[in-house]
């Protein structure tokens, strides 16, 4: 039972291995994706700023073709006005241009509005596109640095999975199975020392006489620590001082 016991040993550190292995892996993806989706969101925000672009040039374009439009009537209005021959016609032709000269104030303000958005628009769209291209940069030279360093990582995990597969093999499959569910919720460690009377998985006392039999190897099924389940191999008690 013991030689069972020191093959889960063995399988616990292989298991341990392989989840550093898989942390930095998982680490250095992470790294590049973490930059990959900042590109990709300057990216979007650099399309979007760029579409609200082209639709304020066109809006300022039509407003000052309709200011100068409404200038060319008021100016037609004015003209007009010298040629009128009564005060019925006088009054209408004034209201016409007080009504044109009002609409082009207006135009005017929104027009002067869209041009105080221009120059912060434009800022921004210049440093997405520097961002972008030192996003892009920066990318390509992380991909680069770490491509030797992932493939050396995935022939460890492949290797050190092959090792797990064999050792595996030797495991009674009911023992297996009990081992990699108490791995997996106890933070990979599942056998653990039982020393000077205590579980050194979870630091608590032992039971004198449970701990006895573990040191003699006197039990007929896989001795486990009662408070957290762990499964116990014996560590001779310490030496007393002198």
């Amino acid at each position: 039972m013991r030689e069972e016991i020191v093959r889960l040993m063995d399988l616990q550190q292989v298991d341990r291995r392989l989840q550093e292995l898989e942390q930095k892996l998982s680490t250095i993806a992470g790294r590049v994706d973490q930059l990959r989706e900042q590109t990709q969101t300057s990216q979007a925000e650099l399309q979007k700023l760029a579409e609200e672009d082209q639709q304020a040039s066109a809006l300022r374009k039509k407003t000052e073709k309709e200011l100068a439009e409404g200038e060319a009537r008021i100016r037609n209005k004015r003209m007009r006005l010298n040629l009128v021959r009564t005060d019925k016609e006088l009054q209408a032709l004034t209201h016409e241009v007080d009504a044109l000269k009002e609409t082009n104030q207006r135009l005017e303000s929104e027009l002067l509005t869209m041009m105080e958005t221009v120059e912060p628009r434009a800022a921004r769209i210049k440093e997405l596109g520097e961002t972008i291209a030192k996003g892009r940069s920066q990318l390509s030279a992380a991909e680069k640095e770490i491509a030797a360093e992932v493939e050396n990582l995935r022939s460890s995990i492949a290797r050190e999975k092959r090792e797990r597969d064999r050792l595996a093999r030797e495991i009674d499959r009911p023992l297996l199975q009990r081992y990699e569910t108490i791995f997996s919720r106890r933070g990979g460690v599942a056998v653990t020392l039982a020393k000077d009377g205590t579980c050194m998985g979870c630091r608590r006392r032992l039971p004198p006489q449970f701990y006895n039999e573990i040191l003699r190897g006197q039990y007929q099924t896989v001795p486990s620590c009662p408070a957290c389940q762990r499964i116990l191999i014996a560590e001779p008690p310490s030496p007393e001082p002198a």
